[in-house]
């Protein structure tokens, strides 16, 4: 999948987020592990928000999926196990990546 700013903000992306994804990629970018990262860490876009809005209705449902697994074993031990970038971040990022990759 590639993602650009113009697909952003036919999609209702809020203007934060898209300047923030032009000034990292000004000419858009294929979706990778990578750039999921960047996207969904570095800059703290919302991954949840890409999943509804840039993929199919099934693929949300699986990055949601992914999502409560990762946060139920944070809570099965009353705590993350690195708050900088835990299991629900790890999980639904790459969840994202895999539906979006086709």
């Amino acid at each position: 999948m590639r993602i650009t700013a113009k697909k952003l903000r036919a999609k209702g992306a809020c203007e934060p987020d898209i300047e923030a994804f032009e000034k990292q990629w000004p000419k858009g970018c294929n979706v990778t592990r990578e750039n999921c990262r960047i996207a969904f860490r570095a800059s703290k876009m919302s991954v949840m928000w890409a999943a509804e809005n840039l993929l199919s209705e099934g693929d949300f449902q699986s990055v949601i999926n992914a999502s409560g697994i990762a946060c139920g074993e944070c809570e099965r031990r009353n705590r993350c196990e690195n708050p900088s970038y835990c299991a629900f971040d790890k999980a639904t990022i790459e969840a994202f990546y895999q539906a979006a990759k086709g």
